[in-house]
């Protein structure tokens, strides 16, 4: 029910407001009334009602002046002026201070009804909008962290155009960092295959969850940073308090976070750390030498802090990584030449060593890597080595195992030829599938059979009904029903033919049995779908 509260040193006209006009049944209480602006003013501030009818000419305090005050409580009353004056000055500054509307007296109680509804009107649709707002910030605070993380994530891995509009979103999303002294770190658990075999996906974001646990706890005494998630990262953006703090005060706290997470959790972890930046419209830069510096891990080893120091030391060269012929190795996993592949892993091992004897470190890091783009290469192609080689997902640790030259070429060896093989496998179980459908689609009119099929391809009925149902996701016998009632379809649209002689066309010696094959895919009989279609 809205509240209407009435305001005017004439006694008779609040009475004749009052009673002239039925407001309950408008759903309108009349909650309060004052014969002055000061009696008025304490009333409403206590009853807030929706709508507020007053004189303009009062004691105490006149209706501008009560107007006023009510503005600069900020209160949602909307108010209707009624006034024996018609001097456009007084209108004017009503509506200056918000007033609705502004009645002449004497005023119709049929005047003053279409106001006040007028005013509901409007009132019921600001409450729409209220809900809508309300609804929509609460939306928007039960996805904050998910907004925030991949806003963060965005303006790590891209420059910044507009730094104002970023500054701006700093501070709507609740980002905790200063716009100097920035740095941006990457903490990556180590060993992370090996903890992906013996963990669950659930125990590796537990896991994750303690790490950034850890990180808080750690990071106590700096106030500016932020820390997210990132496939398999952890990213920590400090803003540090002054520049001198990164050489020192910074290693400190990194230091700190990596030893009492293998302290307390028994997981080393390496962290590394980015370049200082004076802004947040290059954090970007920060977040890229972070990212060149954790790639650095499989020169660098384990279970440390990665600064850019230690990446300025490391002497990269132009032919470090042989990228052509890692190419060359998937192409011909890809097109399955065995002869190519021999070729291009000697290829690759001979560009590794083109500079002279290769460090072990470095040879296992190019192997590493190599291993890498061939699973990744697997995955996308949509691939599955794991079914009848998983021991292969062990083969990094392999690797790592080796101690010469001789004994990774092998090892890798090992590991291609078996993926290998099994994408010639693959390669064939649907080449005799493809065959198989194929024989479907040229035969379907004819008596064909699991069996029938089987011989013309050579194999056994029991392995191709394996390998359709694999392949194709439905039975032989399925397909082979589905494949003619489609085809029936079209000769249903022939209104010469009749039923009999149609499921002959499409292989089906017996009428009734076309009939209950038809209604089972379409459900419709086959002259139903007839009229349907020429209806």
């Amino acid at each position: 029910m809205y509240k209407l509260f009435l305001v005017d040193d004439e006694i008779d006209l609040v009475e004749g407001i009052r009673t002239s006009i039925d407001w309950t049944s408008y759903d309108i209480e009349i909650c309060g009334e004052a014969d002055n602006g000061i009696t008025a003013l304490e009333k409403i501030l206590l009853l807030n009602p929706d709508i507020i009818i007053m004189d303009i000419r009062m004691p105490k305090m006149n209706g501008l002046e009560l107007l006023q005050n009510i503005t600069s409580h900020k209160l949602k009353s909307k108010c209707i002026i009624l006034s024996g004056y018609d001097d456009f000055s007084y209108a004017k500054k009503a509506i200056e201070l918000n007033a609705s509307n502004y009645l002449l007296k004497p005023c119709r109680p049929k005047d003053i009804l279409e106001s006040v509804l007028d005013i509901i009107k409007v009132i019921e649709k600001e409450n729409i909008k209220e809900d809508l707002l309300k609804k929509y910030q609460i939306e928007f605070n039960e996805n904050l962290p998910t907004i925030k993380e991949n806003f963060l994530k965005t303006i790590l891995k891209n420059p910044i155009g507009d730094s104002y509009d970023i500054l701006n979103k700093f501070e709507s999303f609740n980002i905790n960092l200063r716009n100097s002294n920035l740095v941006a770190n990457i903490i990556t658990l180590d060993y992370s295959t090996v903890l992906h075999e013996l963990y669950s996906d659930v125990d590796i974001c537990n896991i994750k969850i303690s790490i950034k646990t850890f990180i808080n706890i750690c990071m106590n005494e700096l106030n500016f940073y932020e820390v997210l998630e990132d496939e398999d990262h952890i990213i920590l953006v400090i803003s540090l308090d002054k520049k001198e703090d990164f050489n020192s005060y910074l290693l400190e706290v990194l230091n700190n976070i990596k030893n009492s997470i293998k302290l307390s959790l028994g997981f080393s972890v390496t962290i590394a750390i980015g370049s200082l930046v004076n802004s947040l419209t290059n954090i970007n830069e920060s977040y890229s030498s972070a990212n060149i510096a954790i790639g650095s891990k499989f020169f660098l080893g384990d279970d440390r802090l990665i600064t850019p120091d230690d990446i300025n030391i490391i002497d990269y060269k132009p032919n470090s990584y042989p990228v052509n012929e890692e190419l060359e190795i998937i192409n011909s996993l890809r097109i399955l030449d065995e002869s190519s592949l021999k070729e291009s892993i000697e290829r690759f091992y001979t560009y590794l060593s083109s500079n002279g004897i290769p460090s072990k470190s470095h040879m296992k890091s190019a192997t590493l890597s190599l291993l890498g783009s061939v699973y990744k290469f697997c995955i996308e192609s949509n691939i599955d080595i794991n079914s009848s080689s998983n021991r292969d997902l062990s083969a990094f640790d392999k690797v790592l195992q080796c101690s010469t030259l001789s004994e990774i070429k092998d090892q890798i060896r090992l590991i291609l030829n078996s993926i290998f093989y099994k994408i010639n496998d693959i390669e064939k179980h649907n080449s005799l599938v493809k065959i198989a459908v194929n024989y479907i689609t040229q035969n379907y009119n004819k008596d064909i059979s699991l069996e029938s099929i089987s011989k013309q391809i050579y194999i056994t009925p029991g392995y191709l009904s394996q390998l359709f149902k694999q392949e194709i996701g439905i039975n032989f016998l399925e397909f082979v029903n589905k494949y003619r009632i489609e085809k029936s379809k079209e000769f249903l649209k022939d209104k010469t033919l009749k039923n009999y002689e149609i499921a002959t066309l499409v292989g089906y010696s017996n009428e009734k049995h076309f009939s209950k094959t038809f209604k089972k895919y379409t459900g419709l009989t086959p002259t139903k779908y007839k009229d349907s279609i020429n209806s």
